[in-house]
């Protein structure tokens, strides 16, 4: 599955299993979807979109508020700031997930019954 967004270029196709996390954009009201290099802007409302994602058998989870990650991309959890990680490499240019402390706790309990091997902490 594909999203198609109308972006500065024209029409982008961005495979959905891609898209890291999603966030509020409230200053243009409506979502960007995270990918590893690009941000991309989307009407609707979070709610709305884990919902439509998560019906096509994706696994978006509210992580605070504002955003949603996609659990099948997380690499690393980080406990000291509460955020997710979806690269192998962490680095300077590492794209995070700030979460909420109790969100975080309910995902890494997640984690755990699944038996993924996600750890807390960096490389």
């Amino acid at each position: 599955m594909v999203v198609s967004i109308i972006g500065e270029n024209g029409l982008v196709l961005v495979k959905i299993q891609d898209i890291h996390f999603i966030e509020c954009d409230k200053r243009k009201k409506n979502v960007l979807f995270h990918t590893s290099n690009e941000s991309y802007h989307f009407k609707g409302t979070l709610s709305y979109w884990i919902d439509v994602l998560n019906q096509q058998g994706f696994k978006f989870k509210l992580c605070d508020r504002t955003a949603a990650v996609n659990m099948d991309n997380i690499t690393f959890l980080d406990p000291v700031f509460s955020r997710a990680c979806f690269e192998d490499n962490v680095g300077p240019d590492t794209k995070w997930c700030n979460m909420s402390r109790p969100k975080y706790e309910a995902i890494i309990e997640q984690f755990n019954l699944q038996n993924r091997q996600i750890q807390p902490g960096f490389n």
